[in-house]
């Protein structure tokens, strides 16, 4: 990093000044830049605005890991925003999936465990109370793996093997029910 430039050194300080005012500026030099970079990647004007908010609030929360021997204050919050964006996208994909996914092998009586998208919760408490909280969070409160890590105080390494290990319960349980149904 340059740190010779005023501008760059300004807005170096006021990330580590930690206050209101100093986030303030922050946001008004650098919202539009990234506002930009995140409508190119969800193409929704309202999405990119909550995102926006949600970026600038991971900016603030990861304020202390921002060195800037190792770069320029703009690239590392590209980054945060790219990273912000990503994770919208991928859970969108993982959304629309959800509300995708057909049974067309089964008669029209039959009810799948996934109704529009959201799994039946009678299916979801016969899981374990820690597989049960990760997965409600995810499905139900549209978290990503890196939220409900930050919200369970967990590693995110805990929170995805969770989440496949209740992912692999509930596929067991509603391939038993098909089997079960099936058979009777």
């Amino acid at each position: 990093m340059n740190l010779s430039d005023p501008t760059e050194r300004h807005f170096t300080n006021a990330l580590q000044a930690s206050t209101a005012t100093s986030f303030s500026e922050l946001y008004e030099a650098y919202s539009p830049a990234l506002y930009g970079v995140l409508l190119r990647l969800v193409h929704d004007s309202a999405r990119a605005e909550d995102l926006l908010q949600e970026t600038f609030i991971k900016i603030w929360l990861n304020r202390q890991y921002f060195d800037p021997q190792q770069g320029r204050l703009f690239t590392w919050m590209i980054t945060i925003t790219r990273h912000v964006a990503l994770s919208e996208l991928r859970s969108q994909k993982v959304r629309r999936a959800g509300q995708s996914y057909h049974y067309d092998r089964l008669e029209q009586s039959v009810r799948p465990s996934l109704l529009a998208g959201k799994l039946d919760q009678s299916l979801i408490s016969q899981l374990p109370p820690k597989y049960q909280a990760v997965v409600e969070l995810m499905y139900y409160q549209d978290y990503t793996s890196q939220e409900i890590a930050d919200r369970l105080k967990l590693p995110l390494g805990t929170v995805k093997t969770r989440i496949r290990k209740a992912m692999q319960a509930l596929r067991w349980q509603f391939r038993n029910d098909i089997y079960h149904y099936q058979t009777t």
